[in-house]
């Protein structure tokens, strides 16, 4: 990430309060996704999915510091509600509601990959509102790459959910 000096004029040309809240919120939806990928790996643990999803949680736990450290140099703050609200979530998402019994083999089991798949097409969406305000404040602090980058691994992301869902739907909706 480029970590060089920004113009703060630029910055001050964005609405920092609710560019701030819009990274804090997208913040709180990665530790969500972080404990949603680690109940699936949970649920998928034996096969050959499982360090698919053990890889995916790792890749969202990477850019959640990576998004933390940007709204630290951008001079913004993390939420502390935001944060605590993460840390339930958090807790929430390990023990996976969505799929209680770690089936897979019923419905519930697609909602979850629905989800998953939701929850990155959320992420790219923030990389891809961060890359256009790269591109509008080249100054601003913003690495237009780097946003281009990770919409783009955001995508990757959901491609291979996409794929884990489809190669293991027939499970789910062929009677027996």
């Amino acid at each position: 990430m480029d970590t060089s000096h920004h113009d703060p004029s630029q910055l001050h040309q964005i609405n920092q309060d609710e560019l701030q809240d819009y990274l804090n919120h997208h913040l709180l939806g990665a530790k969500s996704g972080i404990r949603l990928f680690k109940a699936a790996a949970d649920t998928w643990d034996g096969t050959e999915y499982a360090q698919e999803f053990r890889d995916l949680s790792r890749e969202v736990t990477e850019e959640k510091e990576e998004l933390e450290q940007l709204i630290d140099r951008l001079g913004l703050r993390q939420s502390i509600v935001e944060n605590a609200l993460g840390v339930a979530a958090g807790a929430a998402g390990r023990m996976n509601p969505v799929n209680i019994t770690r089936s897979k083999t019923e419905g519930m089991t697609q909602v979850e990959m629905d989800i998953l798949q939701s929850a990155l097409h959320g992420k790219a969406g923030m990389y891809a509102v961060l890359e256009k305000l790269a591109e509008r404040f080249p100054d601003a602090g913003l690495d237009r790459q780097r946003m281009q980058d990770l919409y783009q691994q955001a995508q990757d992301q959901q491609a291979r959910v996409r794929r884990i869902s489809d190669a293991t739907m027939d499970t789910r909706f062929l009677a027996p």
